[in-house]
């Protein structure tokens, strides 16, 4: 596969999740994409995460795969130490000495969520002129040596591309496809979802790639291949929801300026929500979600407030029906507390 000379940076957002993070850096740190820089944004983490990251660096903390079940593209360890800046977390631009460096680890300052901490990344990517596109990529995934290689050749295929996403399989099953590329968003339906849940990646026929890149409607934000013509235009992401919701944002933003689409042969792996509880029903995770749905419609669709609430109680006597308790109380919250603001 013929590979573009584009630079790419990586911008990996870690809060509370060095392990992961540094399973993460493993492999990426291995893409055989010529050209690249990583990008890692602290969002003020409270378990030591920047020293525990720095030491690993620096060849003072060893790393070990040999629990993980896709142990092959993280080992054996990377030669250490690798090129490290330590970015001034005040800085609007990395210095011409970072411009080569491995591993770049900034600071944000405080927990700015995932548009926030991605966005300090951003910030600093397209600061350099060398710089193409940004792939924003979650801290809890690993991926394999051709993945950017793949996203590459998709996203510079067409100019109209703004957001080029990944075939993204389950960490924990990774022969189980999370997200083909992104999903859809059903305004009126108050519904969105990913296409080709949890279905086997072996089964992706040439005709639902079709399927999927006509109805692709949002980029999953676990892996995002952003354009700078894109970045540029449409802006940062969204800040005001803190997590969830921005991906959607940014699609409705970028209509019609840009589409997506999806690198069909790129793979990552996700732990799918370790960094915010999903996996284990938690409670902000929950609020956090339909707080920022309802934060969506009041910006792009207010008139159908009303439809986002009576499916959000629906949601919530759904929850109270099979017995989760507290997702209903977090769904309750979240509906109670935007009410409240009119």
């Amino acid at each position: 596969m013929a590979q573009s000379a584009n630079k790419v940076w990586i911008v990996l957002v870690n809060w509370n999740g060095w392990r992961d993070s540094v399973e993460c850096l493993e492999s990426v740190l291995r893409l055989e994409y010529p050209d690249f820089g990583v990008i890692v944004c602290d969002n003020a983490s409270s378990d030591g995460s920047v020293e525990h990251i720095v030491a690993w660096a620096e060849g003072r903390q060893p790393y070990s795969a040999a629990a993980s079940p896709l142990a092959r593209l993280s080992t054996p360890q990377l030669d250490k130490p690798l090129r490290l800046h330590v970015a001034d977390p005040t800085a609007a631009a990395l210095p011409p000495a970072a411009l080569d460096a491995q591993l770049v680890l900034v600071r944000t300052g405080g927990n700015l969520g995932f548009a926030g901490g991605n966005n300090v990344g951003i910030r600093l990517a397209l600061a350099d002129p060398a710089c193409t596109y940004v792939w924003l990529l979650n801290n809890d995934t690993v991926v394999e040596p051709d993945c950017l290689a793949h996203m590459m050749a998709k996203a510079a295929s067409d100019s109209a591309i703004g957001i080029t996403g990944s075939v993204n399989c389950f960490y924990a099953e990774p022969e189980r496809v999370q997200a083909l590329g992104g999903g859809y968003f059903s305004r009126r339906q108050v519904r969105s979802g990913l296409h080709g849940h949890r279905m086997l990646a072996s089964a992706v026929t040439a005709t639902l790639r079709r399927d999927v890149e006509a109805r692709l409607e949002w980029v999953s934000g676990a892996s995002m291949l952003v354009s700078r013509a894109f970045l540029e235009q449409v802006g940062e992401m969204e800040e005001r929801y803190f997590l969830y919701y921005e991906e959607i944002d940014w699609a409705l933003r970028s209509a019609p300026a840009f589409r997506h689409a999806v690198a069909f042969d790129a793979r990552v792996y996700h732990k799918a929500g370790s960094s915010t509880g999903e996996q284990a029903d938690s409670a902000f995770a929950i609020y956090t979600q339909y707080r920022s749905r309802f934060k969506l419609y009041r910006k792009f669709m207010p008139a159908l407030l009303p439809i986002c609430h009576l499916r959000t109680l629906r949601d919530c006597a759904a929850a109270l029906v099979c017995g989760r308790r507290v997702s209903a109380q977090a769904i309750w919250k979240a509906s109670r507390d935007d009410f409240l603001r009119l």
